[in-house]
């Protein structure tokens, strides 16, 4: 390698991983934002979003506002310092070469290229990469395509689309009685709200008019009722969702399922017993499944494979969906972006009816670097279930604790590196102010857990970041959590579940207020 591009990796990982201690600096509470906020339209409203982070270490962030250890950044990073440094230093090499080639006017690595003139060269790394870890079911059909996109939920429109296709063969889908619409839970998120399967606001519940208006029953804390056993709750709902499928299934194509829901439950982990028996039932209608793994998958949720490498919840549960998405942190989380859909059986069938998925756009999957961070990471990822293990065992017990001293105003709950706590209140209004207050009492103790809208948080750390470390920021955000929960005054008649209304209207109603939850 040239002794400039030796120099640039040093570069680089020191900004990820060698950064001093003694370096890291508390910046001025009062330090404006050093870009003109009232002109950028991002994440949060005009004039309020966040200051500029200027470096990072693991889970602490060096903003211009000051330090900040971040908890949650929705799952879309895995590693960091000298484990990120290893990830990207393919692709900095490629890049390097790419600029020396570029200066002298030379045949440079196409590192980029527009969908419609060809395919990056680290496509087949990323391809070969992929294969071990699909279920072994999947690999032995060796029926499997991939889709790549930049971000999840178009990820999630491409499953749907390939899933549609190779499950209706031959049907005419722009007919008014086609089987297209998408069945989405009552508590469920797909992307942004606008434009993704699930969301509600503000141009309507039915995105781009994939999304059936009416919600499938799902186990989530806001349907069950107070007194009702985990067998019973779960008897009840398959068969509120057996009525649903009853009354639905001749307008659907697929049904959506998140193994383990993200910001719309806090992390919740559906039961997998339960879950297997939805999937089989919505299979049985011959409906199609879409495991969404954005947030759980690439072996966030820590749990054991079965027979391939864990990446995915699919296989530990012994699901059979008939497509699973990724999510962009399989990019790296150092802005190569990249995620994508995996139609798991039915490829052969989409070839010969030589068709692919439709929804695409004009660079999607067509960054050479975020290809080859991606199939560096796929190699590594086995060796990184004890890493995700350890940050379970680090973030675990003091969620544990803090449902236990909460007396029940929190409820907490998760897997191997993807957690939440919900404040356990009935009405939507008093959790919405107990985030309020959540989130500056986290503003002062420079720790920044994912805050969810449906009122509590959601933690998704690194799987390298360490547990000590780790361990001593979730305890100062339990510590503000209490805090919160002390100053709401909370009566426990109000706290989740709640009681089962008169009338036998129950059910529907809840599934109105859970939809309204997650838009």
């Amino acid at each position: 390698m040239h002794a400039a591009s030796l120099a640039a990796l040093a570069a680089l990982a020191g900004q990820c991983s060698c950064l001093s201690v003694a370096r890291w600096r508390r910046a001025p509470a009062t330090m404006s934002v050093s870009y003109d906020n009232d002109r950028f339209a991002g994440r949060y409203a005009l004039g309020k979003n966040l200051p500029t982070v200027e470096k990072k270490q693991g889970l602490r962030f060096v903003r211009e506002d000051g330090d900040v250890r971040v908890l949650g950044g929705a799952s879309s990073e895995i590693l960091g310092g000298s484990n990120l440094a290893d990830v990207l230093r393919d692709g900095f090499e490629a890049e390097t070469r790419m600029f020396e080639a570029l200066q002298n006017d030379a045949p440079a690595e196409a590192l980029s290229c527009h969908t419609s003139a060809g395919v990056p060269a680290s496509l087949d790394q990323f391809l070969t990469a992929l294969a071990p870890h699909l279920p072994v079911w999947a690999q032995e059909a060796d029926d499997w395509c991939v889709n790549l996109q930049a971000e999840g939920s178009s990820a999630v429109h491409a499953a749907i689309d390939m899933v549609i296709q190779a499950t209706q063969p031959g049907a005419d889908l722009t007919l008014p009685n086609a089987r297209t619409l998408v069945a989405c839970g009552a508590s469920s998120y797909h992307g942004p709200a606008s434009t993704s399967p699930g969301g509600g606001i503000p141009l309507g519940a039915r995105a781009k008019g994939l999304t059936h208006p009416v919600r499938y029953p799902v186990p989530s804390p806001f349907l069950r009722f107070r007194g009702e056993s985990d067998d019973s709750f779960h008897e009840r709902i398959l068969a509120e969702f057996m009525a649903y499928l009853d009354a639905h299934e001749h307008e659907l194509g697929v049904v959506l399922f998140e193994p383990q829901w993200g910001s719309s439950v806090a992390s919740t982990p559906w039961p997998p017993n339960l879950l297997r028996a939805y999937v089989d039932e919505a299979k049985s209608r011959g409906l199609a499944v879409v495991c969404d793994e954005i947030m759980c998958g690439l072996g966030r949720h820590g749990r054991e494979p079965r027979g391939a490498t864990g990446c995915f919840l699919t296989e530990c549960w012994d699901l059979k969906p008939d497509a699973v998405t990724f999510g962009k942190s399989i990019g790296g989380g150092a802005g190569h972006l990249l995620s994508g859909a995996i139609l798991l059986q039915g490829a052969e069938r989409l070839a010969a009816a030589s068709r692919t998925a439709y929804q695409s756009h004009t660079y999607a999957g067509a960054s050479a670097r975020a290809l080859s961070n991606g199939a560096k990471i796929l190699d590594r990822l086995p060796r990184l279930r004890k890493d995700v293990q350890a940050v379970e065992a680090a973030v675990g017990p003091v969620l544990a604790d803090l449902h236990e001293k909460s007396g029940g105003a929190v409820l907490t709950q998760g897997q191997g590196a993807l957690w939440g706590g919900l404040f356990a209140h009935g009405d939507l209004a008093a959790r919405t102010a107990a985030n309020v207050a959540l989130k500056k009492k986290c503003a002062e103790r420079g720790v920044l857990p994912y805050f969810v809208p449906v009122g509590g948080f959601m933690l998704t750390p690194r799987y390298d970041d360490d547990p000590a470390e780790l361990k001593r920021a979730v305890e100062d955000l339990a510590a503000c959590t209490l805090e919160v929960v002390g100053e709401m005054g909370w009566n426990a008649e109000d706290f989740l579940p709640l009681p089962a209304r008169p009338g036998g209207t129950q059910t529907a109603r809840r599934l109105q207020d859970a939809a309204a939850l997650c838009a």
